[in-house]
């Protein structure tokens, strides 16, 4: 595809997210929720409140309202959508500054933190165009959201992209409104950032590392760096290319079941900005601007409203910095290498390519492996761990996060052991609501109280584990032209399987972010063997085995 036809590309969709956009947003002058972007809540009537975080798709209307280049440039409609909704984020605001995002009194630290900075971006394009009055009110808002950060921290698990975005809100407004707390604050989240960076380059997401969202962590990190550029700010985003590159597949997919928030969206912003610092940036903003461009990948298309404020924002200024369009020669990913071994064991991420193939084995979460054929470009085995069903109604999965998997590594083989798990998949019903709703109205409206029953959902939902009584011992071999996977299953007598499936797509865990439709799910390239359950519940024990090779694409 060529340069020219990438920058065409790319802006078409951001030109058809726009038009989305305006249509979520209440644009009715005379409506009292003018300027809501929650269009299930002002529109349709089916919450009972706006999510705050929907407000963050003023940036990138004002960002295009700006912007010569682009087809939205002064449009009269984008200056009076950013405007309402810049007025109706004020008025969702709690008096101590926060933002809902999940449910109501939640006072979020993390929508907060990304409002701020969304809304500081679009104030600052659109001042001029503003009344006195809501001018004031916009300011007010800004300055009370920013105290809210510096008197807060995130209590239910250490999240790097959500720090990241809080450490670039709170710049940002110390250089607005010229106040030096606001910046000491910035710098001592950003310290925690960089001291819970591996070694291996990766960012803390949850429990371990997860390339998609750590794309997103570095389009903060980026406009952090270009602020206060400094040498171990400098040696952190090294580290976290270098990692992220691995991520990169043949098929033009990215990351995915194996990171710890299973996420597999690129957000080509950060990398775009580093590009002119970092070659392996540019080859990776270059081929996934690529994938982007010929739907290959989850892109605005696919993106629903909680993601599409920084996805469209990352589109813009990879678009902006012409990165795409640019031609010439960069150094390879790690996929075009002919041989590659490269170990991850903090991460418990373990990749291995030849010349037919390239594969990355998640075992921190219970033996995701994906497999793609090099010369085709396209995935063979794309196995999310096992998921199975007890008698007693139980769904159980390997597809569990544990950064201390028991794991033995040498040159051709990789061994691992896991236990199978309760899966913790919750959905809604009316008497959860009601009592969540319980909760919201009243200890939650303690910020503290509100903290610890969060931190105890996403236990419940994201980060708890209930083993059970089934193990896993997986071998695989890794030879020159394919790849060898040996599983032996064993259960206790008193636990009864109805169904057990491995090697397919899935998400063992809750996460809003992922499980996005991406175009290689279109075609199942290789069917995995059944599982005997009815031998496997006689016996106790049962071994798989598989060959994934080039031939059977």
């Amino acid at each position: 595809m060529e340069a020219g036809n990438l920058s065409e590309k790319m802006s078409l969709q951001i030109n058809a997210a726009v038009r989305n956009l305006l249509s979520q947003q209440d644009t009715d002058p005379y409506s009292p929720t003018r300027g809501c972007f929650d269009r299930r809540y002002w529109a349709w009537k089916l919450v009972d409140y706006p999510e705050a975080t929907y407000q963050r798709n003023v940036q990138p209307l004002a960002e295009l309202w700006a912007d010569p280049k682009s087809r939205f440039h002064k449009a009269p409609e984008v200056l009076d959508a950013v405007l309402g909704g810049l007025e109706y984020s004020t008025s969702i605001q709690h008096s101590d500054g926060s933002f809902d995002q999940a449910f109501p009194q939640e006072h979020s630290f993390t929508a907060t933190a990304f409002l701020l900075h969304s809304l500081l971006a679009a104030f600052s394009l659109v001042y001029q165009h503003m009344d006195s009055s809501l001018r004031i009110r916009v300011e007010d808002s800004l300055r009370r959201a920013t105290v809210f950060i510096c008197e807060h921290d995130e209590r239910h698990g250490h999240i790097a992209n959500h720090l990241a975005g809080a450490v670039l809100a709170l710049l940002c407004s110390a250089e607005y409104f010229d106040e030096e707390r606001f910046r000491s604050r910035a710098e001592a989240i950003l310290e925690g950032i960089l001291r819970h960076q591996s070694s291996e380059g990766w960012f803390l997401e949850y429990e371990g590392a997860d390339p998609g969202y750590q794309t997103l962590c570095l389009y903060y990190l980026a406009q952090v760096y270009e602020k206060t550029p400094g040498d171990p700010l400098r040696k952190a985003l090294d580290r976290a290319i270098r990692f992220i590159a691995h991520f990169v597949h043949p098929d033009g997919t990215f990351a995915g079941e194996y990171g710890s928030r299973r996420t597999a969206v690129f957000y080509p912003g950060g990398l775009a900005l580093l590009s002119q610092e970092f070659s392996m940036a540019r080859s990776i903003t270059q081929a996934m601007c690529r994938s982007i461009c010929a739907g290959d990948t989850v892109s605005l298309g696919e993106i629903d409203m909680g993601n599409m404020a920084p996805l469209l924002s990352n589109y813009i200024s990879a678009l902006q910095t012409e990165i795409c369009a640019e031609e010439g020669s960069t150094p390879g990913l790690p996929w075009e290498q002919l041989k590659l071994r490269e170990n991850f064991p903090e991460a418990g991420l373990y990749i291995r390519g030849t010349d037919k193939y390239y594969s990355i084995l998640g075992v921190s979460n219970g033996g995701v492996l994906k497999i793609f054929d090099k010369s085709r470009r396209r995935v063979l085995w794309n196995d999310g761990g096992y998921v199975g069903k007890l008698k007693n109604g139980t769904l159980v999965t390997t597809q569990i996060t544990s950064s201390d998997r028991p794991c033995v590594v040498n040159e051709v083989e990789i061994s691992l052991t896991s236990s199978f798990y309760r899966v913790l998949h919750l959905s809604p019903t009316p008497l959860r609501f009601i009592l969540l709703r319980l909760l919201n109205l009243t200890l939650m409206r303690s910020v503290r109280l509100g903290n610890v029953i969060k931190k105890g959902l996403v236990r419940l939902m994201i980060s708890g584990k209930h083993p059970c009584s089934i193990k896993l011992e997986r071998k695989v071999r890794f030879e020159d032209k394919r790849v060898i996977v040996e599983d032996l299953i064993s259960k206790s007598p008193r636990l009864r399987i109805e169904w057990l499936e491995f090697g397919h797509k899935f998400i063992g865990i809750h996460m809003a972010s992922a499980g996005y439709f991406e175009k290689s799910q279109v075609k199942r390239l290789f069917s995995p063997p059944k599982i005997d359950v009815v031998r496997l519940n006689e016996e106790q024990h049962m071994d798989v085995r598989v060959v994934i090779e080039g031939s059977h694409a």
